[in-house]
């Protein structure tokens, strides 16, 4: 069997940048005329891998631009390093385990290539390029003109005296690239698009790679996804979630963006082919019909979810995750902020204050820390064991906790569920002159029963973040309150923190099946895949389902490396490792398992 060799361009293939604009930067940095430079030398770049230039005049112009010295290689390399492309980075094995057939054919230079695609396993002989041209001064004056690669047509020079015996696959962004196909040495090329575009090129390829992963997954090649991410759509719905977009596109998937107004016709063509949607707490999910999509996984910018409607989609095998801990200092800096000015209109100071918090987790334990370095005392209630921090002091029933302080923050999260917390009864067994503040859901306290303590004097203060309702549709009297409308997510921080984290989740369930942070799957923090294959099974929470997934596996001989399961009310979570290779038929056997809600494989 003939063997297959991989032919790579470099520059905007192999790393994401063109090295010569890179060198130009080091170079010029200094030069008042830099920008001006820069861009005649992108020109030039641009012109010969279009077609629209021969390559050695480009080649000789750009080098005239530049004014480099032999010591900026050094730095150059330094700079190329960071930038491999992604998908390269991600497939080191395959340049290990095909190296013997890699080559990189490029009109770039040696002196800056080899460095970077050594640590690849790229034999330095297989590695074709120009090599500088130095004066006396080690003034970088030119290429070597012998050199086939500093010539115009000279990749496809290259490819014919290499004289390759077996099937040629050429992967790169630029005409040259494309030449050495169309003169008939290659039997396929690639136009690789992961970092750059051209259309002249796109217009003759028979085949479009915006990632490795693709060739890898079109060439039955090992690869370090399961599948590429290039043929998986990221939908952002919602102006606050295109802060994802960078996170979602340097994993490679295709990414379209939705404003939060988009129609139902818009909305329908833009997700029915989604695997992964982002959507703004103010998505109406009513016009997202499960039926008509292949969806796998969803992120709320924020925590709140119909629990009806998050169970309907796990009953479709659809993943949803939150952002519940991205805003915890905000929360916190928010709680301090209303302690502050709530105290102060009263004419008071906080030493000496005695703070309640119902709700220890992530924001609530900060408030605590903030608080008592201010002076105040701290007392808190939580559902769960938590321990203190500083001098906190841990009350065991919140009726003892009302009793003690004369502030109360409310900050609980999903743990206490959604319900109300403070109503007319609680209110009385409070302190007169009490401030009460509400950070967390909108239900969690009695409004009306607020009022009434405000308008009696019960309370001497009222602070509230509203999570859904409007606060100016509430008919508050002029007292001691400060009212607000979702200023926790108010901050930059809280938004980047948000796109990081919904990013990193969403990325997570569909590379290795995490749940962790889900608001309708059950939980697992899965360890990483190392030398085995990943089955990921949702089905109904049913009895028996684990019995007829290792009965299956059993028949066919394969051995489980390790099996994990939980379930919640409505579903079943079963991630099934095994260390062997399998046939189609286990895993047509394993979607047929009756109470299968939805089956994928991984690796």
């Amino acid at each position: 069997m003939k063997p297959t060799f991989y032919i790579f361009d470099f520059d905007s293939t192999f790393t994401e940048v063109e090295a010569m604009e890179e060198l130009a930067e080091i170079s010029l940095a200094n030069d008042p005329e830099k920008e001006l430079l820069i861009e005649k030398i992108k020109q030039l770049t641009d012109m010969a891998m279009d077609g629209n230039m021969p390559f050695n005049k480009s080649l000789k112009a750009r080098i005239a631009l530049l004014s480099a010295k032999k010591y900026h290689i050094g730095m150059l390399v330094n700079r190329l390093r960071k930038r491999v492309s992604h998908s390269f980075v991600r497939n080191k094995k395959f340049f290990k385990e095909e190296r013997e057939n890699i080559y990189i054919v490029s009109g770039g230079f040696k002196e800056f290539i080899v460095p970077i695609v050594k640590p690849y396993f790229v034999d330095p002989s297989h590695v074709f390029a120009n090599t500088f041209v130095y004066d006396n001064k080690n003034n970088i004056v030119g290429a070597d003109e012998d050199n086939f690669l500093s010539q115009e047509n000279g990749k496809v020079k290259l490819l014919k005296q290499l004289k390759l015996q077996g099937n040629v696959v050429v992967i790169g962004d630029g005409y040259t690239d494309y030449q050495i196909y169309e003169a008939g040495l290659a039997h396929k090329f690639f136009a690789y698009t992961e970092n750059v575009s051209r259309a002249k090129v796109l217009e003759r390829a028979e085949w479009i790679a915006p990632s490795l992963d693709e060739i890898l997954y079109t060439e039955k090649l090992p690869m370090a996804l399961s599948f590429p991410k290039t043929r998986l759509k990221a939908v952002l719905w919602g102006e606050e979630t295109f802060l994802a977009e960078q996170a979602l596109k340097a994993e490679g998937y295709k990414i379209e963006k939705l404003p939060i107004k988009s129609n139902k016709l818009i909305l329908k063509q833009g997700i029915h082919d989604a695997h992964l949607l982002l959507f703004s707490e103010a998505a109406d999910l009513s016009k997202v019909s499960l039926k008509e999509i292949k969806l796998l996984t969803a992120g709320v910018w924020g925590e709140q979810v119909n629990a009806e409607l998050g169970d309907k989609w796990a009953q479709s095998g659809v993943a949803i995750f939150g952002s519940e801990y991205a805003h915890t200092r905000s929360i916190a800096e928010l709680a301090l902020l209303l302690i502050l000015q709530l105290n102060r209109n009263l004419g008071a100071e906080l030493q000496g204050k005695r703070l309640g918090i119902i709700g220890y987790g992530h924001s609530g334990s900060m408030i605590s820390v903030m608080c008592e370095h201010l002076g105040m005392e701290v007392f808190y209630y939580d559902i769960d064991e938590k321990p203190a921090l500083g001098n906190a002091k841990r009350v065991k029933l919140i009726p003892d906790l009302l009793k003690k302080c004369d502030t109360l923050v409310l900050s609980t999260g999903k743990r206490f569920g959604n319900e109300e917390l403070i109503g007319a009864k609680e209110l009385k067994q409070m302190h007169d002159g009490a401030i009460l503040i509400n950070l967390s859901y909108d239900i969690t306290v009695d409004l009306k029963a607020c009022q009434a303590a405000l308008n009696s004097g019960k309370l001497a203060g009222f602070g509230m973040d509203f999570m859904n309702q409007n606060p100016v549709e509430n008919n508050w009297k002029e007292n001691n309150i400060v009212l607000s409308y979702q200023s926790r997510m108010a901050t930059k921080q809280v938004q980047q923190n948000t796109a990081n984290m919904l990013g990193e989740r969403l990325i997570g369930f569909i590379n290795s099946g995490n749940t962790k942070g889900s608001i309708n799957f059950p939980a697992l923090n899965l360890p990483a895949l190392l030398q085995s294959h990943r089955f990921i099974h949702v089905h109904q929470n049913k009895a028996g389902v684990l019995a007829q997934i290792n009965g299956i596996l059993a028949q066919h001989k394969i051995n489980i490396t390790g099996q994990y399961l939980k379930t919640n009310d409505s579903i079943g979570y079963v991630i099934t490792d095994v260390n062997k290779q399998y046939s189609e038929k286990v895993l047509d056997d394993l979607r047929a398992v009756p109470e299968t809600i939805k089956f994928r494989v991984l690796y």
